[in-house]
């Protein structure tokens, strides 16, 4: 068989070579760590880009959360105001037909009220017209009544040719009327008299005391159609108080005074 040798054993490295090796190393391993720091800066900036990308995109997010909400509160606050708008409108409008239906409810009390015063005021004139038209006629009965009672009631006919002792003792003298207007005259205040057309007289229905003192307050029976001189003359005749006796001696119950303005 053939005869094995063993390897030749490995020569020691020679010292240049050993530096030259440990250099080789030495280089290898900086190319590592160089490699190995730029790994790491690589991955440094991948991070510092995926954490830029990342805070785009939540900026991004986030802003379209801050639109969609913005937008979100603008559809409210423009669906709140559409929503007062139209509430206001309502109560407007509402408004307006409550001051209507007042307006027409005041015109139509007001109509009411109208016709009211109206058939009062018409009521009152009527009832005046009445009332006017009573005196008138009372007056002209009370007056006939004063007359007759006056020419005598016991069967004198006051006619001028009427006879018998009834009338001369029942009635006045003829010139009891001077009697009278001479008290009655200086009494009398009236300075317009020179401007009242015509002479236009007073009668008043006067009741008298056996005395002649006038009782109680004279009544017109018959105006002269000037009511200032109708005053006048009543106040004369207040002021007069009594009445003179007639040629007997006496003094008529009752006696229709007439007074003019002009004597």
């Amino acid at each position: 068989p053939p005869t094995v040798r063993p390897p030749d054993p490995t020569p020691a490295p020679r010292a240049p070579d050993i530096a030259l090796e440990r250099e080789k190393k030495l280089k290898e391993q900086r190319e590592r760590e160089r490699d190995l720091e730029e790994a790491r800066q690589e991955k440094k900036r991948e991070a510092v880009k995926e954490a830029a990308r990342k805070a785009a995109q939540e900026k991004k997010e986030l802003e379209a959360r801050r639109r969609a909400e913005e937008e979100a509160e603008d559809r409210r606050e423009a669906q709140q105001k559409a929503q007062a708008d139209a509430r206001r409108k309502k109560e407007a409008e509402a408004r307006q037909q409550a001051e209507a239906k007042q307006a027409e409810a005041r015109k139509e009390a007001e109509a009411r009220q109208a016709e009211a015063r109206k058939a009062e005021a018409k009521a009152r004139a009527d009832a005046a017209a009445a009332a006017s038209a009573a005196a008138a006629k009372q007056a002209a009965a009370d007056r006939a009544a004063t007359l007759k009672r006056m020419q005598g009631l016991a069967g004198a006919s006051g006619d001028d040719g009427a006879s018998g002792n009834a009338q001369r003792s029942s009635g006045p003298s003829g010139s009891y009327g001077g009697r009278v207007a001479a008290a009655v005259r200086p009494n009398v205040v009236f300075p317009d008299a020179d401007l009242v057309s015509g002479n236009p007289g007073a009668e008043f229905d006067v009741r008298l005391a056996p005395d002649g003192t006038i009782v109680g307050t004279p009544r017109l029976v018959k105006s002269s159609g000037l009511p200032a001189w109708d005053q006048a003359a009543l106040r004369a005749l207040q002021k007069t108080e009594k009445l003179p006796r007639d040629i007997d001696g006496r003094v008529p119950s009752a006696l229709i005074v007439q007074l003019k303005p002009k004597r």
